[in-house]
């Protein structure tokens, strides 16, 4: 056996390892949580009618992709919240006619003239409307930007002390806002930003990843000093902390994501603060084509080497956040992905027999299907739990999820990892990449 062929088995049997022990303990995780909640939700409300609630400022970004009933439903919603103190803003860009008319239209915008000054640099804005519907909504007309120059307007905009963008097109009931603002409203001086999932709806492969980063966030998030945020999440900011970071920056794959080891990688008076990872849920939205789901997985593997070495540049303190991030966002896909080339590789040379190849996808599948297994187990009984039949579709679905998607993926993230590579992001100072600088 030679030197090279020895290497490989014994790098393939300690991913194998690796990934058998990161599974042995989610399990035995997940069965010590179970399904309990953990927050009543009295708690919430009492928080919510004190004399201690803060008003909101909630940013809806449109583009010209926007869907008209999509956006309509969702300023509804929003402006129904059951929140004793909110605005709306809306960032449109590009917007088409059709979709334009029918906002203008539904909430009565009249052109009016604000006296403003904005705190972050953007794109031009072209016009405001505020709707003689309802007061609390503000429509703004700008030049077309990057999704960070949409979410830097809206800042600059708010008038209250925590903003937050919502995506149109989610579903979410009247209480949503009141579970993303729990941790705010418990200690508005100490946290700068808190993150709360957003769920994909219907017996689907994405709604595993969803509930499989649900349980993430009770498990192990919730226990660390520090945290980075889920995928798919809508984030509350306390304005002024964003403001004082210099915005989001235009540079990174997910300007939410960067923002987060930003603030929490500041040092010096008045800089950094606490992000809270939730594992509560604001709402839910349709699964996503099958090509927008490559996308936004290749976005988020680049978005994790930026914000991994973004964090080592910063020689930040929080070891164990930095720690399991690495671990659960690079070296666990990784090691996935080696795993299976390795033992093609070593098939196609001779070293090991092709029937070790299935195998090992099998191992990998049952692997994946016990972790998704515990993830419905913690779901427990939030909100919009699946039913029996929903329940015994998903548990199907998860041994399939990595037979069916793994070289999709393991393409996607690939990608992301070279799009990291030949960025300027991998030398230069993610600090530095502000929107304020680009724009």
């Amino acid at each position: 056996m030679t030197l090279l062929q020895t290497l490989t088995v014994f790098s393939i049997v300690a991913a194998l390892t690796y990934l058998a022990g990161m599974t042995i303990a989610v399990v035995i995780l997940a069965l010590r949580s179970g399904g309990r909640r953990e927050e009543p939700a009295e708690d919430r409300h009492a928080l919510s009618a004190s004399r201690f609630s803060i008003p909101v400022s909630l940013i809806v970004p449109l583009t010209v992709s926007a869907d008209g009933p999509d956006a309509a439903a969702t300023l509804a919603g929003l402006l129904g919240l059951n929140y004793p103190g909110l605005e709306v803003i809306v960032i449109t860009e590009g917007l088409s006619k059709r979709v334009w008319e029918s906002l203008k239209d539904e909430w009565r915008l009249e052109a009016r003239e604000f006296f403003y000054r904005f705190s972050l640099a953007t794109s031009p804005v072209r016009m405001m409307y505020r709707s003689a519907r309802d007061a609390r909504l503000l429509v703004v007309d700008k030049t077309p930007g990057t999704p960070a120059d949409a979410l830097n307007c809206g800042v600059s905009l708010a008038r209250y002390r925590f903003v937050s963008a919502v995506e149109p097109g989610l579903v979410f009931d009247a209480d949503a806002l009141l579970r993303a603002m729990a941790a705010p409203l418990r200690d508005p001086a100490g946290v700068v930003g808190a993150t709360i999932h957003v769920e994909t709806t219907g017996a689907t492969i994405q709604r595993l990843r969803s509930i499989r980063s649900l349980m993430d966030s009770r498990l192990v998030w919730r226990h660390l000093r520090g945290t980075l945020g889920p995928r798919d999440a809508v984030v509350v900011w306390r304005r002024e902390a964003v403001e004082h970071a210099g915005g989001f920056s235009a540079a990174a794959a997910d300007p939410h994501l960067e923002m987060m080891v930003r603030l929490q990688t500041a040092t010096g008076p008045g800089a950094g603060g606490q992000v809270v990872r939730t594992a509560e849920i604001f709402g839910c939205r349709r699964p996503r084509p099958f090509s927008e789901h490559m996308r936004l997985t290749r976005r988020r593997q680049l978005a994790a080497l930026q914000a991994v070495a973004s964090m080592l540049r910063a020689g930040t303190p929080a070891r164990a956040m930095l720690g399991y991030f690495f671990l659960s966002e690079v070296l666990t896909p990784c090691a996935q992905a080696w795993v299976l080339t390795a033992t093609v590789a070593g098939a196609a040379a001779g070293w090991l027999s092709w029937v070790d190849v299935p195998l090992v996808v099998l191992l990998l599948a049952i692997g994946h299907a016990l972790v998704s297994g515990a993830a419905l187990l913690v779901r427990g009984e939030l909100s919009d739990t699946p039913d029996a039949r929903g329940l015994k579709r998903l548990l199907l679905l998860a041994p399939l999820e990595f037979l069916a998607f793994c070289a999709a993926v393991g393409c996607a993230r690939t990608a992301g990892v070279i799009a990291f590579l030949i960025s300027p992001w991998s030398q230069a100072s993610a600090g530095d990449r502000t929107a304020s600088e680009i724009a």
